[in-house]
């Protein structure tokens, strides 16, 4: 006895332990980030997706079949998928039309449900999303000044309501906006790079309140389709 109620004890260490170790990897996995990084300078494009430091994306190219080979391969896949496509008859392309109706159909009180619970859903992941390190250095040229001066305000104009807009959904934190006006040179300049990070916790919990909310609207919707037809 004494022999198994040691061997009890230890299980319910073990399982103990295990327990806290999960529990504290959730919760450094809802409390850490998703950084997406965005730059467009000198005409070139540069993103990445990281967290932890670690990059996801996008990754990199593994060196196996050549670009010619991969051409064939799709090539010879579309060809096989014409001849098959080819093969169907008009029937039977009917027949999946009108399967494709009814699914449609039946689908619709589903969306109209989804769409009455994504406000709420987007106000909570508003919240996880944090949009900063905004760099710009933008010059807008024209030889003529006063076509110049539009283009710059408009620009202005842009940029402005862009942050302010976002500020009201997201957290918006700028670093460095520039934009200049040169009536001399006649080409424009436009760089651009920032940071957005995702909160995982946020994002999961605004998933979990879309959930309810469709739930709640699809199951209160086929109690009011039931007593209609009642």
């Amino acid at each position: 006895m004494i022999f198994l109620f040691g061997i009890l004890k230890l299980l319910i260490k073990i399982f103990f332990t295990a327990f806290l170790i999960i529990l504290l990897l959730t919760v450094i996995v809802c409390l850490s980030n998703v950084s997406a990084y965005i730059s467009f300078w000198e005409g070139k494009l540069d993103w990445c997706v990281r967290w932890f430091g670690l990059r996801l994306l996008p990754r990199k190219k593994s060196a196996g079949t050549s670009p010619k080979d991969n051409k064939k391969e799709t090539s010879e896949k579309s060809e096989d998928k014409k001849q098959k496509s080819e093969k169907k008859s008009e029937n039977f392309l009917m027949d999946t039309l009108l399967q494709k109706m009814q699914k449609f159909i039946k689908r619709l009180d589903m969306a109209g449900s989804a769409v009455t619970a994504l406000p709420p859903a987007l106000r909570c992941f508003g919240n996880a999303l944090t949009w900063d390190a905004i760099e710009t250095d933008i010059l807008i040229a024209d030889e003529d000044a006063s076509d110049c001066a539009r283009k710059y305000g408009l620009m202005q104009i842009i940029l402005q309501n862009l942050f302010s807009q976002s500020g009201y959904f997201m957290h918006v934190k700028r670093k460095n906006i520039r934009i200049q006006c040169d009536f001399i040179e006649d080409t424009c300049r436009y760089n651009f790079r920032c940071r957005v990070k995702i909160n995982i916790g946020k994002t999961i919990l605004a998933g979990i309140v879309f959930l309810w909310n469709y739930c709640r609207d699809s199951t209160q919707a086929k109690k009011t389709i039931v007593s209609q037809k009642l």
